[in-house]
């Protein structure tokens, strides 16, 4: 076999390998507790926020859910998490706006009332969202609380990898490796952050016990997946 067709045969080889990279476990992550949220195939366990079903424009394409346009609402696990680490990826179109949001009760009539908010931006944006982007808003930051840098977003059509750990009262997040958030919500530097923000006079705003995982329609394209939750009691 000459070298051309090895290299052909690899690559068929190869493509399901690639294909079934993402909604996958690592080794590591089925040892510490690890959990699929998310089978890459349907949106069973999701529905949206004050809905018994997901809204059509939330679809699964290529192993993601992807907000397909505006007016899908916001997308929730039926599940509910007290203590947890979530893992996930995602990813921006271009001058993009969305976020996840956790520990978000039914009870107000917002989910963003209730759940502190990952956000997700196109980061390097020049004309979309600018005074999110000038306040600091970016992806990865604890939203209107703990604003974050630019660099660590990866370019729009690339996925980001994130996570979001919530261990009682403690609150750390990460983006493309990068500790974007960790505080203590019992802290003075939180009382001062959360005093000089717009969710100061919001009275139930991070007051959960425990509460859905949002994933926010913007009115922006958004796709997730890789979602995998570990319960920390």
């Amino acid at each position: 076999m000459n070298i051309p067709s090895i290299l052909a045969l690899l690559a068929v080889i190869s493509a399901p390998l690639a294909a079934a990279e993402p909604n996958i476990l690592t080794p590591e992550e089925k040892t510490a507790g690890f959990k699929l949220i998310f089978d890459g195939k349907t949106l069973d366990g999701f529905r949206n926020f004050k809905e018994e079903k997901p809204n059509p424009k939330w679809q699964v394409r290529d192993g993601a859910i992807v907000l397909t346009e505006k007016g899908g609402g916001n997308l929730m696990t039926a599940e509910q998490f007290d203590d947890f680490e979530f893992r996930f990826e995602f990813r921006i179109a271009a001058h993009g706006n969305s976020g996840i949001m956790w520990r978000v009760a039914e009870t107000a009539n917002q989910p963003f009332l209730t759940g502190p908010e990952f956000q997700i931006l196109d980061s390097h944006s020049k004309t979309g969202y600018p005074h999110e982007i000038v306040a600091g808003n970016l992806s990865g930051g604890l939203y209107g609380i703990i604003p974050v840098k630019p660099e660590f977003t990866k370019p729009t059509g690339e996925w980001n990898e994130g996570s979001i750990r919530v261990q009682g009262t403690k609150i750390t997040l990460t983006l493309n490796g990068n500790v974007t958030a960790d505080i203590d919500t019992t802290s003075d530097k939180w009382k001062e952050l959360l005093g000089n923000s717009k969710f100061a006079k919001w009275p139930k705003f991070n007051k959960e016990p425990k509460g859905h995982l949002v994933f926010q329609d913007h009115n922006d394209v958004v796709e997730f997946r890789t979602l995998r939750v570990k319960k920390l009691k």
